[in-house]
């Protein structure tokens, strides 16, 4: 069995390697038919905030000794502008840049795969109780009928099971998706390719999340900060949703880890009550963490300023005029076709709401699904990446390239959602293939107008919004049921401890279920 084992192991790093030479040699064939100058101005692949070619003018400006910030095109911070200079200087080939970003998306699919992984060692120190509330059971074609024509007598004395002993073959909490296959899902992506043709900067941001995650989920708090105070910096505000998730994470991985992997595979039912709601240790910690954060980024802060010699115009630029949306270039969001249509007397008040409503996400996600450890930390920080994929400021189709690898992770999840999951999966990829064919009608034939790329907006986001609602809402479904067995299991256990003792026939209240995790309970049991 260890030497099968071993030989798994070896098999999946291989399909992952080939998988990742695959999708390079993909991008290099294209990348050398000249697919680059066909994608790089689709609006659905590029934004203001990653845009090639407004990175190529900043660059020009700072090479010529002006500002690249006195216009109104560059967002790009000024440690991004130095760290890129170098492979845009005059003979330098710009097979430099692209080769750069092609190893970037095979970065975001090798952490890709070490978060799959890491999910799974969670789900494993779970134990049975979620194993067993992820086993969907269904009903035979034999009771389905006997009840739609109502004979219950038949029913009564068919022999036909309504709950079959075991999971029916592949249903199984054993059936998952491979880590490798997650990872390749990204890098093999149609829309990751484009982004990365259109040298899109886009892949350094799902690099820094992913690099979050990863670091959060080996229970390194510091890396985790880092990764958040880089993305912070690179894409404002926004990222503020996997603050809490990934300080949550990164600490009860440090917990679990130093103990070599908590056993949080206990059957026992508690009341509500009984849990513990605010956690005074994570306090302390979530406090040092955003603090942290917080530092980094005021560190990175003051190393641009230093760059721009005591110049404040970089904040504006690459901060404020980023939230104010000043810039309404199309893109997949819904930022753009509101604050067009918007009366300027109202566009403070929907600037707020658009951007406060961020706040609302967290703390009860926390609560109601994140807080149950070892799964939940981990559901959160999913669900917040797809939060960022939705609600930014400017958005591309490569964002929900990554959080649809995301939500494969947990496959118990998508097996309680199957048909909705791929109906709304189907209905947001229906929305991104027909944009470009929006766009063209609007701004190629001028055949139509703004309304025509708004409607595949407005499909885009509602899909994509129903498809994460019904995600979370099959999470807490799963942790719902897992609780409610453990309650059915309480009470028949404490019947049969009566029962055993010669006691009273009456079963004991669930409440007093401490007495059956003694010894002479579990003897009895037995």
């Amino acid at each position: 069995l260890r030497a099968l084992g071993v030989r798994v192991r070896v098999r999946v790093r291989a399909t992952m390697w080939l998988g990742c030479a695959l999708g390079i040699v993909l991008r290099l064939c294209l990348y050398a038919a000249g697919a680059s100058s066909y994608f790089e101005e689709h609006l659905e692949l590029v934004s203001p905030i990653t845009s090639h070619l407004r990175l190529k003018e900043c660059l020009f400006l700072l090479q010529a000794g002006a500002s690249p910030y006195s216009g109104d095109s560059c967002h790009y911070p000024p440690l991004v502008l130095r760290l890129l200079s170098p492979l845009h200087e005059p003979g330098v080939s710009p097979f430099l840049h692209f080769a750069l970003l092609v190893a970037v998306d095979v970065g975001v699919a090798l952490l890709l795969r070490t978060v799959a992984v890491q999910y799974a060692a969670s789900r494993a120190r779970a134990g049975e109780a979620w194993a067993e509330a992820s086993v969907r059971l269904e009903k035979p074609p034999e009771l389905l009928q006997m009840l739609a024509a109502g004979k219950t007598k038949a029913l009564a004395s068919a022999a036909v099971d309504p709950l079959p002993a075991a999971a029916p073959p592949g249903v199984g909490p054993k059936f998952e998706v491979s880590p490798a296959f997650v990872g390749l899902f990204y890098l093999l992506n149609p829309v990751a390719v484009a982004s990365c043709l259109t040298h899109s900067m886009q892949g350094v941001h799902h690099l820094l999340m992913c690099a979050a995650l990863v670091s959060a989920g080996a229970g390194r708090g510091g890396g985790a900060a880092l990764a958040l105070a880089l993305l912070l910096y690179v894409c404002p505000l926004t990222p503020i949703v996997l603050v809490l998730p990934c300080a949550y994470l990164a600490w009860c991985q440090r917990q679990d880890l130093r103990s070599d992997g908590a056993d949080h595979s206990s059957l026992s039912y508690r009341r509500s009550k009984e849990d513990t709601l605010i956690q005074f240790g994570f306090l302390a910690y979530f406090v040092c963490f955003a603090l942290a954060v917080l530092l980094l980024l005021a560190c990175l802060a003051g190393a641009s300023l230093a760059l721009e010699r005591g110049s404040w115009h970089f904040l504006s630029a690459c901060y404020v005029s980023v939230l104010m949306v000043n810039d309404l270039t199309p893109n997949v969001g819904m930022f753009w076709y509101i604050f067009i249509e918007m009366f300027d007397r109202f566009r403070s008040l929907f600037l707020f709401v658009f951007h406060a409503h961020l706040a609302f996400f967290p703390l009860p996600l926390h609560l109601r699904l994140g807080r149950h450890r070892p799964v939940g930390p981990w559901l959160h920080c999913l669900l917040a990446l797809g939060i960022i994929a939705m609600f930014r400021p400017y958005p591309t189709a490569a964002d929900h390239g990554l959080m649809l690898a995301a939500l494969l992770i947990p496959t118990e999840v998508l097996r309680e959602s199957e048909k909705t999951f791929a109906f709304l999966t189907s209905g947001l990829l229906f929305g991104l293939s027909m944009f470009p064919t929006m766009t063209a009608v609007w701004l190629t034939r001028n055949a139509g107008n703004a309304n025509f790329l708004y409607n595949m907006t407005l499909v885009i986001n509602i899909f994509g919004c129903l498809l994460l609602s019904e995600w979370a809402r099959s999470a807490i479904k799963l942790r719902r049921r897992m609780r409610l067995s453990a309650y059915c299991r309480q009470v028949v256990l404490s019947v049969v401890d009566d029962v055993l003792a010669g006691g009273s026939s009456q079963p004991r209240d669930v409440a007093d279920g401490a007495a059956s995790g003694d010894a002479e309970g579990l003897r009895r049991r037995k």
